[in-house]
């Protein structure tokens, strides 16, 4: 078993260009060190956060990394003890990035050309709201992880999201700004607007309060998915990989910073994952009968069995069953 690789081989890997012999020594050191894995940790997001597209787009790597994850069943996120060393990390493997993409010498662009990355995470029941360089206001909802750059000196502003961010972009036509997702990017010039990727959830949704956003797909051309305006809102369903537009209140998106969550024309499978962040249960619909089911309802202080006992009242059609003890919940 290894206990040392080659950086350049870690990088073959985000681009799926590994050998069957290459890709075992990959995981015989990941599995020599827990350190490794959130090194390579770190070492994606930077991967996945490069501004030289034309080198990040040649790989799938998600599709990797849960690959990866399957493999050696890996932790997601790191433990906090370990930010100090992946925030020295993304700057090595961003300089990894560059030294691919145009032949660069490392030490030279370590020292010529540094990028360093901040990660802000939340946990259980708390939210967060940082003002990043360019004065953009962004607000993290509970279990939510933003990686962005501490400087944005490139040609674009581009951040990467895990869970449910509501963004204010300071407008910046020279600079657009982009919000990676993984499965596609939001390109903003300067509005306000909502997204919405938890990646335990089956769809991901942005949705724009105010202005124009580009939805592009991750991939080597950034084929446009389409243009939003405001009161419009993009959602994709991670399980068959199609997108769809439809009309929301405008007036209610980003309501959870005020503490309020404003449920319109939603199916039950939409409720039961806004339900499950917020009560910290594992809820599922077990009943295809329901899915045209439509909800409207505003949750600001109620507990669970409450808004339980709202659903049976307004569709009494809809049965569930819930143990308190694993913390689980099913729709029948």
């Amino acid at each position: 078993m290894i206990t040392d690789i080659d950086n350049i081989l870690l990088i073959k890997f985000l681009r799926k260009e590994l050998t069957d012999g290459e890709n075992q020594q990959v995981i015989d050191w990941l599995q020599a060190k827990e350190e490794n894995k959130h090194f390579l940790f770190g070492l994606k997001e930077a991967y996945m956060l490069s501004q030289w597209e034309e080198l990040r787009d040649k790989a799938d790597t998600e599709a990797g990394w849960n690959e990866l994850n399957q493999t050696l069943e890996l932790d997601s996120i790191p433990k906090a003890s370990m930010w100090k060393k992946i925030r020295t990390t993304l700057q090595y493997a961003a300089a990894i990035i560059l030294l691919l993409s145009v032949g660069y010498f490392l030490r030279d662009l370590i020292t010529r050309h540094p990028v360093q990355y901040a990660v802000v995470e939340t946990s259980d029941g708390q939210q967060s709201t940082l003002i990043l360089s360019d004065g953009t206001k962004v607000r993290l909802n509970e279990n939510t992880k933003l990686v962005y750059p501490t400087d944005f000196n490139g040609s674009t502003r581009t951040v990467a999201l895990r869970g449910e961010a509501y963004f204010e972009v300071v407008h910046n036509a020279k600079k657009p700004f982009m919000v990676n997702v993984g499965s596609y990017t939001v390109k903003d010039i300067g509005t306000k607007f909502d997204i919405d990727t938890y990646p335990d959830e089956i769809y991901s949704y942005t949705s724009l309060k105010e202005g124009e956003v580009q939805v592009m797909e991750n991939n080597r051309d950034q084929n446009l998915i389409t243009d939003l305006k405001a009161g419009m809102q993009l959602g994709f369903n991670r399980r068959t990989k199609e997108y769809f537009v439809r009309t929301v209140d405008q007036n209610s998106i980003g309501d959870w910073t005020k503490g309020q969550i404003v449920i319109k024309r939603e199916t039950l499978q939409e409720v039961a994952e806004r339900l499950q962040h917020k009560y910290d249960y594992n809820i599922s619909v077990q009943n295809n009968r329901l899915d045209s089911l439509k909800y409207n309802i505003t949750i600001e202080n109620e507990s669970l069995e409450e808004i339980l006992n709202d659903i049976h009242f307004i569709t009494p059609q809809v049965h569930y069953y819930i143990n308190k003890k694993d913390k689980s919940l099913i729709f029948k």
